[in-house]
């Protein structure tokens, strides 16, 4: 298939929500600089088909990054980071961006070529190779499983502006789905051939009401630079109005 056919597909199969919220268990790289801990319970908040903010916290430390509007704050402990974070860190903007021509947008600027297009296969499942052909993985390359047409593996060359860095790769696994919206339970974070996150969902909730300044960017930039006492865990959110839609995992994989 051709390359914008199969994220054509794709774009399908992921399905439709207004919102997204998740709660999910992060397992972070030992050799992460410290103190961040081991793992932190991070809640994630979605607007489609742009914003995206994680809070998370574990151990008396606290991170947040919000991407809204093409632009990023990120905050450890209060103290806002500069630069550009992680390309990792942008694990869902392919789930994200939509309709396929945006995404095919997106996929160009992160150096995907849209208009090559092969079959593969990594481990025991086939796929559509999205920007290279098989098995060259020096190009940019987003792999679409052949029979769901669900996003399997985004691989990534070392970025030109960021020396060092290494190559990024990001595996989506164990998909499930809720309310026409598919979102997988397990995703593997890979910097450098090394493993920097592993993100275990426990917890779905499709379609729930934020409230108007959840992604304020002004107004949380201010906010988040105030050093604050972090607890074990975050505080859980409370939507406004009904949720119609929750999954909780049962069982981790």
């Amino acid at each position: 298939l051709m390359g914008e056919h199969v994220l054509e597909l794709m774009v399908k199969a992921l399905g439709r929500a207004d919102t997204l919220e998740v709660t999910q268990t992060v397992t972070l790289s030992t050799a992460e600089i410290p103190p961040a801990p081991a793992t932190l319970s991070e809640t994630v908040r979605i607007r489609f088909p742009v914003d995206f903010r994680a809070d998370g916290a574990g151990d008396g430390y606290q991170r947040r990054i919000l991407i809204s509007g093409g632009q990023v704050l990120r905050a450890v402990n209060g103290v806002i980071q500069e630069g550009t974070p992680p390309r990792y860190a942008r694990y869902a903007d392919i789930m994200m961006v939509k309709p396929r021509s945006a995404l095919a947008d997106h996929l160009r600027a992160m150096g995907v070529d849209v208009s090559v297009s092969s079959l593969g296969r990594l481990e025991d499942r086939y796929g559509y190779v999205v920007g290279a052909r098989f098995p060259d993985e020096n190009a940019a390359q987003l792999w679409v499983e052949k029979d769901t047409f669900l996003p399997m593996r985004l691989l990534l060359p070392p970025a030109a502006m960021s020396s060092g860095e290494g190559p990024v790769e990001i595996r989506y696994r164990n998909w499930t789905f809720m309310d026409g919206l598919a979102y997988p339970m397990h995703i593997v974070l890979w910097q450098n051939h090394q493993i920097k996150e592993e993100i275990r969902v426990d917890r779905l909730q499709v379609n729930p009401v934020f409230s108007s300044d959840l992604f304020d960017f002004a107004a949380l930039r201010q906010a988040w630079s105030r050093p604050a006492a972090v607890p074990n865990e975050p505080a859980p959110y409370q939507p406004e109005g009904d949720v119609p839609g929750v999954i909780e995992s049962e069982k981790k994989n």
